[in-house]
């Protein structure tokens, strides 16, 4: 009878104390993850100098956690300017804090960008300065902390399991951040940008990541059935006075503050919804326009 207790008891222990699976991972024990699926990843922005074509106007691309990005003309850079981004089916971002992935390829005398895939940043945050592909493992256990999810940090093989991701630091709606949850069991997963914060409980100590941005993979040819699809924001109307995801059609009065909406970014808002982002010097120029 004392041994019946006893080991009653050791079960009993080690049910509370040590991590068990409620149910079976869908990648138990990953070997590092290869360059096959985090490498090529880019982040973009737009050339705003003012110079003819193809000099300027294009973009400048780099690798993401790399100090240095291999160019079209051979040359290892800080960045790269290409004069143009083909992207090939792929939904164009509605930022330039999207991320792309892809090759530089020599096109003239300045380059091009070739897209494979697009994937939209999920509110108007600034990223952190790592990026990592993140994915659920479908593991679930009794004591914390747990490995719940799988993190490869992009543009290297390094990779490692994690006890969660917290997406609530990059401000996204609700909705978006339900839908990258979800994105998180498809075999895309998402993209993150984040810091690390330790974990304790019952089962020990581990790191969990923090988002100051997160990524969905955009619609277009080639993306996964669990991706996320945002479509990009862009000026509308007669005088281009709305900001939508979808064509509007407006009456062609004009009026002085819709010349304000020119220079304006046209981008998703914290809520989900696009519209024309209130920096001060559109403040000012509507104020003034609405004086005249």
């Amino acid at each position: 009878m004392i041994l019946r207790f006893s080991l009653l008891a050791a079960i009993l222990a080690s049910l509370t104390f040590a991590p068990a699976a409620i149910n079976k991972p869908l990648d138990p024990e990953i070997s590092p993850d290869s360059l096959a699926s985090t490498s090529s990843f880019y982040s973009f922005r737009r050339d705003m100098r003012r110079c003819a074509s193809p000099r300027c106007g294009g973009y400048f691309v780099k690798l993401v956690n790399q100090s240095r990005t291999r160019c079209a003309d051979g040359r290892n850079q800080s960045e790269c300017y290409v004069a143009d981004i083909d992207w090939r089916g792929q939904a164009e971002p509605d930022s330039d804090r999207g991320l792309l992935r892809g090759t530089i390829r020599r096109k003239g005398q300045f380059g091009e960008f070739r897209v494979t895939e697009a994937w939209q940043a999920a509110s108007a945050n600034q990223p952190a300065d790592r990026f990592f592909r993140v994915r659920d493992r479908g593991l679930r256990c009794i004591a914390a902390p747990c490995p719940t999810h799988h993190e490869a940090t992009l543009n290297s093989t390094a990779s490692r399991n994690i006890a969660g991701v917290d997406l609530s630091g990059a401000g996204a709606p609700e909705s978006i951040v339900s839908d990258a949850t979800q994105a998180m069991t498809s075999p895309d997963g998402i993209l993150v940008s984040g810091n690390h914060s330790p974990v304790t409980g019952p089962a020990g100590r581990m790191q969990m990541l923090k988002a100051t941005q997160f990524y969905v993979r955009t619609g277009g040819s080639g993306s996964g059935s669990g991706n996320v699809s945002l479509k990009p924001c862009k000026k509308t109307g007669c005088s281009s006075q709305v900001c939508s995801d979808e064509d509007v059609i407006t009456t062609c009065e004009f009026r002085p503050e819709y010349a304000c909406y020119q220079k304006a970014a046209c981008e998703r808002q914290k809520n989900g919804d696009c519209g024309f982002t209130q920096t001060p010097e559109l403040l000012r120029c509507l104020s003034r326009a609405r004086r005249q």
